[in-house]
């Protein structure tokens, strides 16, 4: 059964992110092209370890270690702030040597908001129509979208860039300075202005419905949330982000760890202009130094299909 995973598993690892994009170069070097690119210190870092499984039938069958995943809180004391998140199969580890992966930074200063969104393309299809958009004989795609956000309206730049090399996620920092270079062809550009009230990311958007989950978890009596919308820009779209609801868990073992004091949240995210759909689950810590972290991520975009994600210090970026 190892056969459709290889098919499915790193295309989903891939949707997860959706978006992507941040800096951040091998060996943990967690100052590299950030602090090359100005943003805010870390202020918390979190790993994780991804499995994937499918249901032919009435059972489970999977790979429990496919890839990894990693969500940085940055913070300043200039009141800048930002988040990243990594997210991707690992060749050395995922059926058939399949790399999939996507990274995405957001960050928030004064004046406006910043947005880098990468994503590993491999379509035979699309490596053929970007030499001929390029003119370039690189023979692997990443597509990058860089957004800027200023009184209430995106300007996004997309673009294709053909390498030579099969960049991996622990290539990360190599490849964004690259596409910080002048683009091998122009840029397609979206700009439009977004509804008051619109967070600046996905991440943010996220960030801030947990937040609002773990505050009123914390509430004499206990909260617990159910159907809050946002919204959140992503290439110049604004897109929906609803919480459609919590559950409280007293106490769970995810991964080989046991948490207490936990809120389930399950999320909705919808693309307006395409009129697409998807679901994902965050289980978060209430108090102490979970509090507000994901310890547990699924992603189930089809009955017969889903990835998932604990946390797992030990994967390298």
């Amino acid at each position: 059964m190892r056969r459709p995973l290889s098919r499915h598993v790193p295309v989903i690892l891939a949707a997860v992110i959706g978006l992507s994009g941040a800096p951040e170069a091998r060996a943990n070097d967690l100052a590299g092209p950030s602090a090359a690119l100005d943003s805010p210190p870390v202020f918390k870092e979190c790993r994780y370890r991804m499995s994937a499984a499918i249901r032919p039938l009435l059972f489970w069958i999977g790979d429990s270690d496919v890839g990894g995943a990693r969500i940085v809180w940055r913070r300043g004391d200039d009141g800048r702030r930002g988040y990243e998140f990594l997210l991707g199969s690992d060749p050395t580890r995922a059926p058939r040597r399949i790399n999939r992966w996507g990274f995405v930074r957001e960050e928030l200063r004064g004046d406006g908001a910043t947005q880098i969104g990468l994503m590993r393309r491999t379509e035979e299809k699309s490596v053929e129509e970007a030499q001929a958009n390029v003119g370039f004989e690189g023979e692997y795609v990443f597509k990058v979208i860089q957004t800027e956000i200023a009184d209430d309206r995106a300007r996004a730049e997309n673009t294709v860039w053909l390498v030579q090399d099969d960049y991996t996620y622990h290539d990360v920092g190599e490849l964004l300075r690259l596409v910080g270079t002048p683009p091998q062809s122009p840029p397609r550009v979206n700009e439009a202005s977004m509804p008051p009230g619109t967070h600046p990311g996905f991440l943010f958007a996220v960030a801030d419905l947990v937040d609002r989950v773990v505050d009123a978890a914390n509430h004499e009596p206990r909260e617990l949330l159910n159907e809050v919308t946002t919204r959140f820009n992503f290439n110049a779209l604004a897109y929906e982000l609803r919480l459609r609801k919590t559950k409280w868990e007293e106490s769970k073992t995810y991964g080989d760890r046991q948490y207490e004091n936990l809120v389930r949240i399950d999320f909705e995210s919808n693309n307006p202009k395409r009129k697409t759909t998807e679901r994902f689950t965050l289980v978060v810590g209430t108090e102490g130094e979970w509090k507000g972290v994901p310890v547990y991520v699924k992603y189930q975009p089809k009955w017969w299909f889903k990835a998932e994600g604990v946390i797992d210090e030990s994967q390298v970026f």
